[in-house]
Formats: structure tokens, C-alpha cells, sequence
């Protein structure tokens, strides 16, 4: 029954004051968010943050119930792969069964007095749903 009224909320466009549905685990949809980074004030190896969050974490258990394949991309701004930073272009990491997140490494190279940024944006995600889909990453600039 909860989840009829909830579909029929949803249809007719109204949320939940708090923004999303409560669902029972297992019907809780994991979601995945990019985590956006720290302003990188040296060159030096990093590691970008794939998360869960919702779903099964709202009923406080905070761990995938089975392996989530994330699909991303990492895409220049203002800072250029090759001389702002380092990464894979593509990839996919999994987020295992029992666990909360998963990392991407990417190094930064150099640091200006210029902000510049670049972004990890999430393209898929299998066993799961996309969340928060870009992660932003400011390197150097005067604070």
C-alpha cells in the first residue's frame, strides 16, 4: 500500500517533505554520488570519491548488499588533462559488496596562482542509480 501512495504522490508530482520516498530494504535503490574534491594546492596524486548514499543507507545500513559497477569520465574545464592534471579519461571502479565507496586516482601536476578546474562525471551505474552525477576539482588560485 505505502508504495502505491507513493507512486501516486510521484505521479502527481508531489515529494515527500524530505525530499525522497522511505522505501524498505531490499526495494531501496542504492544511489551513487560524485564527491566533489579539495582545492589541491600541490602537485601530487589524489584520489576522486565515488559514494553511496540513500536507499539502504537511509534505514542506517550504510554498505552495498552487492557489487555497483560505476562508469565515469573525467572532463577538462579550465584545467587540461595532460597539463593541469593526470587521470584515466574513462573507467569503471566497483563499489564491492560490504563496502561504502570506491576511489579513482587522477595526480595533479601543476599548481598556479590561477584556480582551475575539472570535473569526474558519473556516465552509468549498474546495480544502482546515478545520484549526485559531477564532482568538481579546483586546483591552486589565490585564497
Amino acid at each position: 500500500m505505502k508504495t502505491i501512495m507513493v507512486l501516486l504522490l510521484l505521479l502527481l508530482g508531489i515529494v515527500p517533505a524530505h525530499g525522497a520516498a522511505s522505501c524498505d530494504p531490499p526495494d531501496c535503490p542504492v544511489v551513487v554520488d560524485a564527491i566533489d574534491g579539495p582545492v589541491h594546492e600541490k602537485a601530487d596524486s589524489y584520489t576522486a570519491v565515488l559514494a553511496l548514499r540513500g536507499g539502504a543507507a537511509q534505514q542506517g545500513v550504510e554498505v552495498a548488499q552487492q557489487d555497483v559497477e560505476v562508469a565515469y569520465r573525467f572532463v577538462d574545464g579550465t584545467a587540461k588533462q595532460g597539463e593541469d592534471y593526470k587521470a584515466a579519461p574513462r573507467g569503471t571502479v566497483t563499489i564491492k559488496a560490504g563496502q561504502t565507496r570506491a576511489g579513482v586516482p587522477y595526480r595533479v601536476l601543476r599548481v598556479t596562482d590561477q584556480s582551475k578546474q575539472f570535473t569526474l562525471e558519473i556516465t552509468s551505474v549498474k546495480n544502482g542509480q546515478i545520484g549526485k552525477r559531477v564532482a568538481v576539482f579546483t586546483i591552486g588560485g589565490k585564497r
